[in-house]
């Protein structure tokens, strides 16, 4: 299903940064000069809010998540929030990036996010490398 069928434009395109990545100036420098809108769960949430309370918030406001937690496709109560709440998950596939490293990669990553987040029937999870390329991966 398509932007025309109901997935929503760019212009709903949101990314939710999670509590690791929400303190990243660096992410958040890169968000803003790419114009792209962003929550921050630190203004939504208190920190050590339990993933499964906060991910159903995150996919009910049809908000991209973005972490480098790959560990919530197998956690089966996080698996659950993510799959009965639609979320659109993105997560760096090395979770030992530096905050730069993660910038850069996101940078080349938006426009590949925003073709999956407009084109793709949620929920889904794509995982962003080093380089920058977004992978769909299974749920």
């Amino acid at each position: 299903m398509g932007a025309a069928e109901g997935q929503g434009g760019l212009e709903n395109f949101v990314v939710f940064l999670d509590e690791n990545h929400c303190h990243n100036p660096h992410l958040v420098k890169t968000l803003t000069e790419a114009g792209v809108a962003f929550e921050l769960h630190q203004n939504h949430f208190s920190a050590g809010t339990p993933d499964t309370d906060w991910l159903p918030v995150v996919g009910r406001k049809r908000w991209c998540l973005l972490t480098a937690d790959a560990r919530i496709r197998y956690n089966e109560l996080e698996r659950s929030a993510v799959l009965e709440n639609g979320l659109r998950m993105f997560y760096f596939s090395r979770n030992n990036l530096a905050g730069v490293e993660m910038a850069k990669a996101l940078e080349k990553a938006l426009p590949r996010m925003q073709k999956l987040f407009a084109e793709t029937q949620p929920p889904f999870a794509a995982s962003i490398t080093k380089s920058g390329e977004v992978n769909p991966r299974h749920l």
